[in-house]
C-alpha cells in the first residue's frame, strides 16, 4: 500500500508539473506573437483590415503583388498574366466595396479573362466610413436625366433631396474626399506595376460602387486606355455629372467606356436611363451591353462577364483608339 501511494503521488507531481510547462510555453508564444502583429505593415492601411490579404497570399503565393501606397501602407493585388499571346492587354479589377480580391466573381473572372489573352491584376476594397454609405442610401440617384427629380413617382428622389447632397457640410466632404484619394491611390499603384511589367494598354473595371471610383480616377489619368462598369452603382451627386465628365475627355471626344449591367429588374432600368442621358449629351465611345447576371455576382457569371470584356477591349485594339 506504502508503494502504491508513492507511485500516485509521483505521478500527481509529474502531471503538476507538465501542465505548469504548457502553460509556460503558451504564454511565451502569445508575448512572441503579439510584436509580429504590431509589426505587419499590412495593418497600417486602411484597405488592408479585413480583407484576409495574408490568407490569400497563403492560398495564391504566386499571384500575390503589394502594391505600396506611400503613407497608407500597402494593399494587396492579385495577378495572373495573359493565357494567350500576344496580350490583348491588362485590366486592373477594383472590387466592390468590402470584398477582398478574390471574392464573389473575382477569382473565376481574373482566370477567364486570362484565357482570352488579357493580363489581369485584382485588387479588394474596404468599406467607406459609415457616415459616407449612410448618406448616400438615404439620398439615392433619381436618374441622369435632368427632369427626373420632378417626377412623383420617384418619391423621397425630388429635386430637393439632390439639393441637400449637393449642400453637404465640410466635414462630410472632408470625409469623402480622403476615401477617394485613398481609392486613387490603389488605381494609381496598381496601374503603375501593370505597366512596369511591360502592359502599354490598361484599362480599369470597377464592380457595384467601385464603377464610380475607377471613373473619378479615370477622369484625370493619363495611363488609362478604357473604364469597364460592371453591375454599376451611382451616388446620386456623381451619376448626374456622368455625361459631361464622359464628354470632357479627350477634347470633347469622350472616352470608353463598356456598360455591363443586369438586363432585368431595377438594374436595367438605371442602364437605359444612363445611355439615354449619354445620347442627349452627344457622349462619344459609351458602349452598354446588358446581360443576365446573379445578384450578388458570382462565380457562374465570370465567363460571360470575360467573353464581352475581352471582345469589346480586341475592338478598341483593333480600331486603335
Amino acid at each position: 500500500m506504502v508503494l502504491k501511494a508513492i507511485r500516485l503521488l509521483c505521478l500527481f507531481l509529474i502531471s503538476g508539473w507538465l501542465n505548469a510547462a504548457v502553460a509556460q510555453d503558451e504564454a511565451k508564444g502569445g508575448e512572441e506573437a503579439e510584436p509580429a502583429t504590431k509589426a505587419n505593415p499590412a495593418s497600417r492601411s486602411g484597405f488592408s483590415t479585413g480583407l484576409g490579404e495574408w490568407a490569400l497570399v497563403r492560398r495564391y503565393p504566386e499571384q500575390a503583388v503589394w502594391l505600396d501606397l506611400d503613407d497608407e501602407g500597402r494593399a494587396l493585388g492579385l495577378f495572373l498574366p495573359e493565357y494567350v499571346t500576344p496580350a490583348t492587354g491588362a485590366l486592373l479589377i477594383l472590387a466592390d466595396e468590402g470584398q477582398t480580391a478574390d471574392e464573389g466573381v473575382l477569382g473565376s473572372l481574373r482566370v477567364a479573362l486570362a484565357e482570352r489573352g488579357l493580363a489581369v491584376m485584382t485588387v479588394g476594397l474596404g468599406l467607406p466610413p459609415e457616415a459616407i454609405r449612410r448618406h448616400r442610401m438615404d439620398v439615392m440617384a433619381p436618374g441622369l436625366d435632368d427632369d427626373a427629380g420632378q417626377n412623383p413617382d420617384q418619391g423621397g428622389n425630388t429635386s430637393d433631396s439632390v439639393m441637400i447632397d449637393v449642400a453637404e457640410e465640410p466635414p462630410f466632404d472632408d470625409l469623402t474626399a480622403d476615401f477617394r484619394n485613398s481609392v486613387r491611390t490603389i488605381l494609381s499603384a496598381g496601374v503603375a506595376v501593370l505597366q512596369q511589367r511591360g502592359y502599354e494598354r490598361v484599362g480599369v473595371l470597377g464592380m457595384g460602387w467601385s464603377a464610380d471610383y475607377v471613373t473619378d480616377w479615370a477622369a484625370d489619368a493619363a495611363a488609362v486606355s478604357a473604364v469597364v462598369w460592371l453591375a454599376p452603382r451611382f451616388p446620386a451627386r456623381q451619376a448626374v455629372t456622368l455625361p459631361s465628365l464622359l464628354k470632357e475627355r479627350n477634347g470633347g471626344q469622350g472616352w470608353p467606356v463598356l456598360d455591363l449591367h443586369d438586363s432585368a429588374g431595377p438594374s436595367g432600368a438605371e442602364g437605359r436611363a444612363r445611355a439615354a442621358a449619354f445620347a442627349r449629351a452627344d457622349v462619344a465611345g459609351y458602349d452598354r451591353q446588358p446581360v443576365a447576371l446573379n445578384r450578388p455576382l458570382r462565380a457562374e457569371d465570370a465567363r460571360r462577364v470575360a467573353s464581352r470584356v475581352s471582345a469589346w477591349l480586341k475592338n478598341l485594339s483593333a480600331s486603335g483608339d
